[in-house]
């Protein structure tokens, strides 16, 4: 496995839009990808032999709550390897129940349902197309400390 490193905070909030900036909107095709949640959330990048590789991001939802959201979770595309996306959604749960959570949901986009439900995330409600009229559905999983 090579030398990886996750970091987390508002220090790390440059690399993680850069990222962002490259997955989301120069391969995906989004234009409205940064908000004010980016202001007060914990971020989250996955440094791969000390370049940024893959970012995420996780905050109380609503604010103040015991459910926390996992987002934008993001790994650059020569960089998808060896289970980095897994690595980030971890972190965030390790993030959240440090904070006191018992809950993690987030909104994914619908064609990652399998890929998040292998990590215990199962959906509720329906398709939406509230994120730039991509189709996405919210997902939830119960988190306590190992």
């Amino acid at each position: 496995m090579p030398n990886v490193e996750l970091k987390r905070g508002q220090e790390v909030k440059e690399d993680a839009f850069e990222i962002r900036r490259r997955v989301f909107m120069e391969e995906q095709g989004y234009t409205d990808e940064f908000d004010d949640i980016d202001d007060t959330c914990i971020h989250i990048v996955l440094y791969k032999e000390g370049e940024p590789a893959g970012c995420a991001r996780t905050f109380p939802e609503p604010a103040g709550s015991m459910r926390w959201a996992v987002g934008r979770v993001a790994v650059l595309p020569e960089k998808r390897e060896g289970g980095f996306g897994r690595m980030l959604v971890e972190e965030c749960e390790r993030a959240a129940i440090e904070a006191g959570a018992t809950e993690m949901c987030l909104h994914a986009q619908a064609r990652l349902e399998s890929w998040y439900g292998l990590m215990g995330y199962t959906r509720f409600g329906e398709v939406d197309y509230e994120d730039e009229g991509q189709p996405h559905i919210w997902m939830e999983k119960t988190i306590s400390r190992p």
